[in-house]
């Protein structure tokens, strides 16, 4: 081991007094009036606020365009949508047909009676048409925003139920 005076120079060397000699020696910048610093300040904070302004214009071009974008391929996406739903009720209404005439053709030689035959799809029919009509209803219930609602109103009306419930 080296002591620290062999290793290298001592604290007082002349390379650290040189340092201190320069920092101490250098002329201190004079202050600015405080009314200059003021105004250069504030001319920082324009820059600043005009530099926000325009980068958030900006933002709000971009989002114009990606709501015209996104606006073009849901109605791209709905269009398709609606084509399909179109398909998928004409498979339905072919595949219910074909299961009454089926059914129909069953009872037929089972019964030999036109009445009979016509009477049982007809019910089958109406039975199919009240179950569309009560499923519907059902989640015709679902539509809207009570649940919502609701939990607005509580949110920003509780203090007032609260008032109301005290007194």
């Amino acid at each position: 081991m080296q002591s620290r005076e062999a290793s290298g120079a001592p604290s007082g060397a002349p390379g650290h007094a040189a340092e201190q000699q320069q920092a101490t020696s250098e002329p201190t910048k004079p202050q600015k009036p405080l009314a200059e610093q003021t105004l250069d300040q504030l001319a920082e904070m324009a820059a600043l606020s005009l530099s926000v302004k325009q980068r958030y214009i900006g933002q709000v071009k971009l989002a114009g365009k990606t709501a015209k974008a996104e606006w073009q391929l849901t109605a791209r996406s709905l269009t398709v949508a609606a084509a399909l739903v179109v398909c998928f009720g004409a498979g339905m209404i072919l595949l219910w047909g074909s299961i009454l005439l089926l059914l129909g053709y069953v009872l037929l030689q089972l019964t030999s009676s036109v009445f009979i035959t016509a009477a049982a799809l007809l019910l089958l029919q109406f039975a199919l048409l009240f179950w569309c009509w009560r499923s519907l209803g059902h989640v015709l219930l679902q539509v809207g925003f009570s649940h919502t609602w609701q939990q607005i109103r509580r949110l920003f009306f509780a203090a007032e139920e609260e008032d109301k419930n005290a007194d």
